[in-house]
């Protein structure tokens, strides 16, 4: 008999007896078996780490059971099965440590299973920059296409250059000085490869045209050389930004889900006059994100959160952005992190999970998690950055923000998330657990005005600075593990 026909069986069987219960004024009690299995526990224990020190243990089962854990926890209510402890590296100051097993497979069942991770050696590990290419102007911004050793960095006067085997071609990869300005803040200052780069050979690119709109265009790699694009332009997009060179934003970039994401700027001038940032009908101060993967210049993906409203602008994901210059995806869990860079007093950067569309981050209200322009305000509704920092204690003027490191070069350096400051040249980073930001300065001062930060194929990250001590003095440099005694 089918599991359905069982289930009609049984339910009839239980009317029934209610129903004589209640013809002969008495009671039963039907006890039925269900034959889902009792829920079961894991108990996790963490040891071994100094004390303050948060472990890195995730827990995997089925179903898409998904768990990180920092300390020793007993998680309850699993579904039978076989679960995974992976086990990572971390960091103690500038010390590493490793944990042992880093994986284990252990049965769940109606008990108390168990598994133990002791972090149980350690080594020196701090962090140092290698430089890797030399004389660009004014560098904004690097990248590659997936499983490709070449490097591709932005210069803003409108070239995207290409690094191979360590030598930086002559010929530019694409060209658009005339279509630009570097007036103020303006320029070329991202780009981005199509996740089916390999076989489409398109590519993204945001600049500032000559008349100050940000324009979103798409290009093609040229048929006959891999290292030259095809010149030949689609404009997916133009948001007019015409009254002011400054807060254009500047990265467009492919979401987990392979929709394009793009940071634009309030609109320029300080505390943002015309209300640019908290205006759903407008696209600038915001997060944008589209579908580019059809034919047509774009279409608005499902699920964004104010699509087909009227006097809101379908294509935002997120508002109550100042000048998110950078902002990226982790590229394991899809944790999006916008480094937002404040007016006066805060830097902030947001950390949310990127499926979460429809958020305010505040601006103009608050600016990181003050309010701005007055002692009050009304929060309700804004999302809280998850770091913010001032100008005053660090130091700095405007939030870098850099990637989350997922490369095999550094396997202590995995999971944590670098940035930097414009003014500052300093280097840190934080680990975000369960809301948690914990963080660390690595004792490195990068030479010259940081830019911006860049990924290669392999998730190494690179750090992008300019002393502006002479025309092309722009620097592009790879943070590696320093070697210690």
């Amino acid at each position: 008999m089918s599991r359905a026909r069982t289930g009609i069986r049984r339910a009839a069987l239980l009317l029934v007896a209610c129903i004589l219960a209640a013809a002969c004024g008495g009671s039963v009690q039907v006890s039925i078996n269900s034959g889902t299995p009792p829920a079961g526990a894991l108990a996790v224990v963490i040891g071994g780490l100094p004390a303050g020190t948060s472990g890195d243990v995730t827990v995997n089962g089925p179903s898409g059971f998904r768990q990180r854990l920092g300390s020793s926890a007993t998680l309850s209510g699993l579904a039978s099965g076989i679960y995974t402890v992976v086990a990572a590296s971390v960091l103690s100051g500038t010390a590493a440590f490793f944990p042992q097993p880093a994986t284990q497979q252990v049965t769940v069942g109606n008990g108390t299973a168990s598994a133990t991770v002791t972090y149980g050696s350690s080594q020196p590990f701090a962090l140092a920059l290698q430089a890797v290419a030399s004389g660009l102007a004014e560098p904004v911004f690097l990248t590659s296409p997936a499983n490709d050793t070449r490097l591709f960095i932005v210069e803003r006067a409108g070239r995207i250059r290409v690094m191979q085997g360590g030598t930086l071609l002559a010929t530019p990869f694409l060209d658009i000085a005339s279509l630009t300005t570097t007036d103020g803040e303006r320029g070329l200052l991202s780009m981005a490869f199509d996740p089916a780069y390999a076989a489409n050979g398109r590519f993204y690119v945001y600049y500032t045209n000559s008349a100050g709109n940000i324009t979103i265009a798409r290009y093609q790699v040229s048929a006959s050389n891999p290292n030259v694009a095809d010149p030949a332009a689609t404009i997916l997009l133009t948001i007019p930004h015409p009254s002011f060179s400054n807060h254009n934003g500047g990265l467009l970039a492919f979401g987990p889900d392979g929709m394009l994401y793009l940071g634009t700027g309030d609109g320029g001038s300080e505390g943002d006059p015309s209300g640019n940032a908290q205006n759903l009908n407008s696209l600038l101060g915001k997060l944008l994100r589209i579908d580019v993967s059809g034919a047509q210049a774009y279409a608005i993906p499902p699920g964004n959160p104010f699509a087909g409203q009227p006097g809101r602008r379908s294509e935002i994901w997120a508002s109550g952005l100042r000048n998110p210059w950078r902002f990226a995806f982790d590229n394991t869990d899809g944790t999006l992190y916008i480094a937002d860079v404040g007016q006066d007093q805060h830097e902030e950067i947001d950390v949310v999970a990127s499926a979460t569309g429809g958020l305010n981050y505040g601006w103009n209200r608050t600016e990181g998690s003050a309010c701005f322009g007055a002692p009050t305000c009304d929060m309700q509704g804004i999302a809280q950055p998850q770091l913010d920092y001032r100008h005053d204690a660090n130091g700095g003027c405007a939030v870098v923000g850099g990637y989350v490191y997922r490369g095999s070069a550094m396997p202590p350096l995995r999971g944590r998330y670098l940035y930097s400051d414009l003014c500052s040249g300093w280097l840190r980073s934080f680990d975000f657990r369960d809301a948690a930001a914990e963080q660390l300065d690595w004792g490195i001062t990068i030479p010259g005005n940081v830019l911006s930060f860049g990924t290669d194929a392999q998730g190494e990250i690179y750090v992008l600075a300019d002393p502006f001590t002479s025309s092309g003095s722009g620097k592009v440099y790879r943070i590696v593990q320093r070697n210690t005694p």
